[in-house]
C-alpha cells in the first residue's frame, strides 16, 4: 500500500538560500585547513610544515579565513533567532545542548587527543618538540573544535532577549529597529561595520582574528564573533532586508577580491613584520589594515548572500544530503587531512597537486564514512537530527487515495515541508 504523505506547513523562519550558504561555509573549512601546511610567510602558526611552501597558500588561507567563520556565525545567529522566535527560548536551549554541547564533549575527548598525536608524530620527525599545552591541552575545544564552544557562548546573550524581550519598552525597540534599517539601507554600511571590528582586533598579534584554544574564553575573540552572531539574529528580525544586504552582489564580490583583498594582504603582512620596530604613522597603518579586513569580510558576506539568494534558493536533494554530511565532514575532516598532510609533507610533491589530492581523498573518505557508518546510526541522529523522508521543497504531489479511506481528499495538492538544516546553528 503506498505511504500517505503528511501535509505540513513550511518550517517557520527557514531560508533555503541561507541554509545552503551555511553548508558551504562549513565545508570551506576543508579549504582553509588544507592550505595550512603550505603557508610560507610564517604569520600562520601551524605545526605541520610541508616540504613545498608558497605565499599563494597564505593568500588562499587569508582570503577564506577572513569571511568564512564570520559568515557562519552570522547565519547561525539568524537561524537561532528564527528558532527562538518560532518556538521559544526553551527550543533554542535544547537545540544547543543536543546539537552542539554533546558533539563538542565527544569530540573534545576523541578528536582533540588524536590531533595531538598526529602533530606530535610529525614534529618529532622534524626534530621539533611538541607541547600539547601550547595548543590548549589534550582535551578541550582546541584545533577546529573552538567554533562549537563559541557558538554555545554566543547563545547565552541571545537567550536573554528571547526570554525577557516582552519586558523591553516598545519605544526602545522601535528606535533600535529604525537604526538597523537605516544602517542596512545606507551606502556607508560596509565602512561603518568594518570600523566596528577595530576594537576587537586591535590587540590581536597578527591583526586578524585568531583561532582560540582552551576552555577559558578569549574576550576579544568572543566579542568579535558575538558581533556577527548578533548581526544575524538582528537580520532574522528584519528578514525583509535580505535583498538589500545582497544587492549588487557581483559588484560586492568583485570589489572585495580585486581591490580590497590585495590591499588588505599587503598592509597586514608588511605591517605585522614591521611591528617589532614601528615606523612613524604605524597606528594609521594598523587601523587601515584592520578596516580593510573588515570591509572584505562584510563585502563577501553581502555578496555571497546575494549570490545564493539568486542561484541557490531551493534546497534540492543534493543540498539536503550535503547538509546532512557537512557537520560530520567538518568534525572528522581535520584529523583526516592532518593524517594525509603528515604522510605527504616530506615527499616534496608540487603544492597544488598535493593540495588537490589531499582534499579529494579527505572528502571521499568523509562522504564514504558518512554513508556507511554515520548517516543511519545514532551518530547521524546526533549530528543531523532525526531523518525524515522528504522531497524537494515546493514540489506539489497529486495524491490518489483509494475510495473509502478517510485520509486526504483525492486529488488534494499537498506541499511537503523542507527539513530543518542539519548544519549546527
Amino acid at each position: 500500500m503506498p505511504q500517505t504523505p503528511r501535509a505540513t506547513t513550511p518550517s517557520p523562519g527557514r531560508d533555503a538560500a541561507l541554509d545552503n550558504l551555511r553548508v558551504c561555509a562549513m565545508l570551506l573549512g576543508l579549504v582553509t585547513h588544507g592550505a595550512l601546511p603550505f603557508t610560507a610567510t610564517g604569520l600562520i602558526p601551524f605545526p605541520v610544515r610541508d616540504a613545498t611552501r608558497h605565499p599563494a597558500a597564505d593568500a588562499v588561507y587569508f582570503a577564506v579565513h577572513d569571511f568564512r567563520m564570520q559568515l557562519f556565525f552570522l547565519l547561525a545567529g539568524f537561524a537561532a533567532a528564527s528558532l527562538g522566535a518560532a518556538r521559544g527560548v526553551g527550543a533554542v536551549v535544547r537545540n544547543r545542548l543536543t546539537r552542539i554541547a554533546i558533539p563538542l564533549a565527544l569530540a573534545a575527548v576523541t578528536l582533540c587527543p588524536l590531533m595531538h598525536l598526529l602533530v606530535a608524530r610529525h614534529t618529532a620527525a622534524r626534530g621539533v618538540e611538541w607541547h600539547p599545552a601550547d595548543a590548549g591541552g589534550w582535551v578541550g575545544p582546541n584545533f577546529h573544535l573552538w567554533f562549537l564552544y563559541y557558538l554555545l557562548l554566543c547563545t547565552v546573550p541571545l537567550a536573554l532577549p528571547l526570554a525577557f524581550g516582552h519586558r523591553i519598552p516598545r519605544g526602545a525597540t522601535r528606535v533600535a529597529d529604525r537604526a538597523v534599517r537605516a544602517l542596512v539601507g545606507s551606502r556607508w554600511r560596509v565602512p561603518l561595520l568594518a570600523a566596528a571590528v577595530v576594537p576587537a582586533l586591535w590587540w590581536m598579534p597578527a591583526w586578524w582574528v585568531e583561532s582560540p584554544v582552551g576552555w577559558v574564553p578569549d574576550p576579544d575573540v568572543f566579542a568579535y564573533y558575538l558581533g556577527f552572531f548578533a548581526a544575524g539574529a538582528t537580520l532574522s528580525r528584519h528578514r525583509d532586508l535580505l535583498p538589500a544586504v545582497g544587492r549588487n552582489w557581483p559588484t560586492q564580490l568583485a570589489v572585495a577580491n580585486a581591490l580590497v583583498l590585495p590591499a588588505m594582504l599587503g598592509l597586514t603582512v608588511s605591517g605585522v613584520r614591521a611591528a617589532a620596530a614601528p615606523p612613524a604613522g604605524f597606528v594609521a597603518w594598523k587601523v587601515s589594515a584592520i578596516v580593510l579586513g573588515g570591509a572584505y569580510t562584510w563585502l563577501m558576506i553581502g555578496g555571497l548572500i546575494g549570490l545564493f539568494r539568486q542561484y541557490f534558493a531551493v534546497s534540492t536533494s543534493p543540498w539536503q544530503y550535503l547538509a546532512g554530511a557537512s557537520y560530520w565532514c567538518y568534525l572528522a575532516g581535520f584529523p583526516v587531512q592532518v593524517a594525509l598532510q603528515v604522510y605527504f609533507a616530506p615527499l616534496g610533491y608540487p603544492m597544488w597537486a598535493e593540495f588537490v589530492v589531499v582534499n579529494a581523498l579527505t572528502f571521499t573518505a568523509l562522504l564514504a564514512g558518512y554513508e556507511l557508518v554515520v548517516r543511519r546510526t545514532w551518530l547521524g541522529t546526533l549530528l543531523g537530527g532525526k531523518r525524515r523522508d522528504t522531497v524537494r521543497p515546493g514540489v506539489v504531489v497529486e495524491m490518489r487515495v483509494p475510495a473509502g479511506r478517510n485520509v486526504v481528499a483525492p486529488g488534494r495538492r499537498v506541499e511537503y515541508d523542507r527539513p530543518v538544516s542539519p548544519v549546527p546553528t
